[in-house]
């Protein structure tokens, strides 16, 4: 996916505080859950008791050990009184935290954060454990159990995967369905040849490479130790997953954590997927921030696995020469970022400050021939490995 390095994010003011109005609603909780929801809410009033219900409906979970951290964003039509009319009939505690954020800070990014934040100060210390969805979003049955499971074997974060509504997107265009189609094929092939051309034990293929807010699970303690999510406008849940990497944390792309998105195109988050979906018409507008062009795919998951190795076997610092001519930066910008502690901030810093990993993405108008181009890389790999498909 496209990076959002702590070094090129905006500078993020802190507000001087927010006025939330808490409701507690639900069984109440004899100890600290060792399990915390968090979802940000905006105008869901003919939504949230789906989503409400499907947390409900959860397996081989303890149910009244679990909390529902819902962050009510400048909500206008009702969701409050919605949430009031179904939370005692739930089986698990919910939390309404009303606020009315400030022009600025009125955003997906404040509002996922204050949610997480208020989970993370609500779970058991030691091994307690943040997940994060979306209010137009149904999670599977399994959804808490298989996080849960993911991060107790060892992980720090697990991105889950996130389909979109079948019936919702027969309602669409079929332009923008065919571009749909094409992009989501792109986005397997692409993570699929990153996990071949990369290999990381703990995310090994099968696997995806969405990085999305509709489906995150985090250690409190990792949570804690990143400084939390970073409250951007847009592509919050992707910086969130930043963070983890820039301290070389582990996180799972895991098929087997599963949720249902809406298709709608009225979405209420500037940059969500309704927005995507409605300039997918636009054959020049960018595709989805994970599809970058098919030979770049390739070399970035190369160079990064090369680093990598470099790094872990003590033999960076003699390289450095040869890394700096090729990534056409300084000798002593490199060896200057050598000195974190972190190859995942190593990693960024180069990123950021490369052209020749500058991203590219692919466009509507590229992408089918892109999309040739990525198939015959991946059969390549398959075939022969990947030094044959570069």
């Amino acid at each position: 996916m496209r990076p959002m390095t702590l070094a090129t994010q905006p500078e993020l003011a802190e507000p001087a505080s927010f006025d939330i109005t808490i409701e507690h609603f639900g069984p109440p909780l004899a100890a600290a859950p060792r399990v915390a929801v968090a979802i940000p809410v905006k105008d869901e009033v003919e939504r949230i008791v789906q989503c409400l219900g499907a947390l409900a409906g959860q397996e081989d979970v303890d149910l009244a050990g679990m909390v529902v951290v819902l962050l009510l964003n400048n909500c206008r039509d009702g969701t409050l009184e919605q949430v009031r009319a179904v939370a005692d009939q739930l089986p698990m505690a919910v939390q309404t935290h009303s606020v009315e954020l400030a022009r600025g800070f009125a955003n997906a990014g404040w509002a996922r954060k204050l949610a997480m934040d208020a989970a993370a100060d609500l779970v058991r210390p030691d091994d307690g454990i943040i997940l994060t969805t979306d209010a137009d979003t149904l999670v599977n049955e399994d959804w808490v159990a298989q996080s849960v499971r993911e991060l107790d074997g060892g992980l720090d974060a697990v991105a889950g995967f996130v389909m979109a509504d079948p019936m919702e997107l027969m309602e669409l265009d079929a332009g923008v369905l065919d571009r749909g189609r094409v992009e989501w094929e792109y986005q397997q092939m692409a993570a699929e040849l990153q996990a071949r051309a990369d290999p990381e034990p703990h995310d090994p293929w099968p696997r995806h490479n969405q990085n999305c807010g509709a489906s995150a699970a985090i250690w409190a303690r990792t949570y804690r130790r990143i400084g939390g999510l970073p409250p951007l406008p847009v592509g919050e849940d992707r910086a969130l997953f930043e963070r983890v990497r820039q301290f070389d944390g582990k996180i799972r792309h895991s098929l087997d954590v599963q949720v249902v998105t809406s298709a709608r195109t009225d979405g209420r988050a500037m940059g969500g997927v309704a927005e995507q979906l409605r300039l997918r018409g636009d054959p020049d507008h960018p595709c989805d921030d994970a599809l970058e062009v098919a030979v770049s795919t390739l070399r970035r998951a190369l160079w990064r696995n090369q680093l990598r190795r470099s790094w872990e076997a003590g033999t960076l610092e003699a390289e450095a020469p040869v890394w700096a001519a090729r990534l056409k930066l300084p000798l002593d910008a490199v060896r200057a970022a050598m000195q974190t502690a972190h190859f995942g901030a190593f990693w960024a810093e180069m990123e950021r400050t490369s052209r020749k990993l500058e991203w590219r993405l692919v466009t509507g108008e590229e992408l089918k021939r892109e999309f040739r181009r990525l198939r015959r890389l991946v059969q390549s790999a398959r075939r022969n490995g990947v030094a044959g498909a570069a």
